[in-house]
């Protein structure tokens, strides 16, 4: 898959090809927590990225023993009858990101309880690194049975954009939030030194040689949401060559942007297995 839709990917000079050879990090007292203190990401709750991927049964920002149940969803009504082959058309109404689902209106009234339906991410026909929907998209997509928690309701299948185009926000979103370092397609080489899905994120080592800003420094924290996995978990990865882009935050720190393997591909387990890619995709 190519990370960006086909836009034009830029090369930036490198005065030398070898790649240096780098020893795992060394902490003093250990690893420093991520973020807030005791609990890393927000404090005493405890990391964000423990277990699988988007919250719900994903990427909560708390631990599952302290989030919110959910309301059940909407029974089905017996005299409804699912065509699982027609395509549908609706509006997103909500959509949560990084808890990976939302809902969309649909269009066709009276096909589905309160003409809201259930998306999870899973279902999403998407170019972006995570599948994702913003409010107001106009999407289509199939429906088709699902029983949760011993209920029988209803979820959208095979979302994409009117006509079945796949799906593809992130670029552009990208590009209105975010300032990168000689342009949003630019890329870069090096080592990634470690990736920990469970703390949420890594760092890795520029290869020397670019020209660059001396501000730049060598090596940068690459983090969960830049992890470009083929729209999977990130799996534990450590001393691979990765490819990406530098971007730059309002506090003027400098973190890598949308990492790949060489070439772009993805970082995924089979992809990437001659790497030292490892782990279990989800």
């Amino acid at each position: 898959m190519v990370p960006w839709g086909g836009a034009p990917v830029q090369k930036p000079w490198l005065k030398q090809n070898q790649r240096p050879q780098y020893s795992p990090p060394q902490w003093r007292g250990g690893p420093p927590a991520p973020y807030g203190g005791k609990g890393g990401f927000g404090g005493k709750g405890g990391l964000a990225y423990g277990g699988a991927m988007y919250g719900g049964d994903g990427y909560g920002f708390a631990p599952p023993q302290q989030r919110r149940a959910r309301a059940p969803p909407p029974r089905m009504p017996e005299h409804l009858q699912i065509n699982a082959t027609m395509r549908y058309t609706g509006v997103v109404a909500f959509y949560h990101k990084w808890k990976g689902y939302g809902f969309i209106e649909v269009s066709q009234k009276g096909v589905v309880p309160k003409d809201q339906i259930f998306c999870h991410w899973r279902q999403i026909n998407s170019d972006d690194r995570f599948p994702f929907l913003v409010k107001g998209l106009e999407v289509e997509f199939n429906i088709t049975p699902w029983m949760e928690r011993g209920i029988k309701t209803v979820r959208a299948k095979d979302v994409t954009m009117p006509g079945g185009m796949n799906i593809g926000l992130q670029d552009d979103l990208d590009a209105q939030e975010k300032s990168f370092i000689g342009g949003q397609h630019l890329r870069y080489t090096g080592t990634l030194k470690f990736f920990s899905p469970k703390l949420g994120f890594g760092f890795v080592v520029m290869d020397q040689g670019y020209d660059v800003d001396p501000s730049v420094p060598m090596e940068m924290r690459v983090e969960t949401a830049e992890v470009n996995a083929g729209g999977r978990q990130p799996v534990h990865m450590d001393n691979i060559p990765v490819e990406f882009g530098i971007w730059r935050t309002q506090r003027g720190l400098y973190k890598v942007y949308n990492m790949t393997l060489p070439g772009g591909h993805p970082l995924t387990q089979d992809a990437g297995t001659e790497f030292g890619i490892h782990g279990i995709d989800c």
